[in-house]
């Protein structure tokens, strides 16, 4: 694995700890590499591709620009370079996040098996979709993690309203949710079944269920994913 960057520091770090190559300029990474994974910003990411250009003939190129289409990659790029364009989100940091892809059609099977090969130590997930779907996967899955940190953030101040000491309330929601999450990886059930074996006939839980219908959680959580859509195709238009 070879990592260009112009921060010398950060590199050093990146080396000592996980024994990768490092090259200071990206031309001549490129020229070594197999794989070329473009991990910039949206506005960088045209711009550095031209550049790097007549270096990218039969390369596999992995963009994770957002915004950034196919057609748009392709149209800095020799039509030899195999391009895979990537949404992952930011549970990937600690190894267990969701990506969604998609190609054009010169990606090979093989190419996808080596790239999800690559990826399956942070990407658990990895899911193909028509590149006419990113933009709700981003609302569903790219951007989620801020509304379940809001959620937890949410519960925790009432466990703190209610008397509990903040790090127990945040400890207790935070593994609620992953034991929620593996309760619907695990036991084979949809989540109405998993809600209602919580929710006891004029029990406690059914009451802050009641809580919520009344203030339109599942609306408001609905309208938040289709936002983060428009504002993605927004963004598409103006790349």
């Amino acid at each position: 694995m070879i990592i260009p960057s112009e921060n010398r520091k950060c590199l050093c770090t990146v080396v000592k700890k996980y024994g990768v190559e490092y090259i200071q300029t990206n031309e001549p990474m490129v020229e070594k590499s197999d794989v070329v994974f473009a991990c910039v910003k949206p506005h960088i990411l045209l711009p550095a591709l031209k550049c790097l250009s007549d270096r990218l003939n039969d390369k596999i190129l992995v963009s994770i620009a957002a915004g950034i289409t196919l057609d748009q990659i392709q149209q800095v790029v020799p039509k030899s370079t195999r391009i895979i364009r990537m949404m992952p989100n930011t549970p990937c940091l600690v190894g267990v996040g969701t990506a969604v892809y998609a190609h054009t059609s010169s990606v090979t099977e093989q190419d996808i098996n080596l790239i999800s090969a690559l990826c399956s130590s942070i990407f658990p997930v990895f899911e193909a979709i028509p590149e006419s779907l990113f933009n709700a996967a981003v609302g569903v899955s790219g951007s989620s993690p801020a509304y379940i940190y809001m959620i937890t953030e949410a519960i925790t101040d009432a466990g703190v309203l209610l008397g509990l000491p903040r790090p127990i309330a945040q400890k207790l929601i935070v593994n609620t949710i992953l034991g929620s999450a593996l309760m619907m990886q695990k036991t084979g059930k949809n989540t109405t079944e998993l809600k209602n074996d919580v929710c006891s006939p004029g029990g406690t839980t059914i009451q802050g269920v009641y809580a919520l219908e009344k203030g339109n959680l599942r609306a408001t959580l609905m309208d938040a994913v289709q936002k983060v859509c428009t504002r993605g195709e927004e963004l598409s238009k103006k790349s």
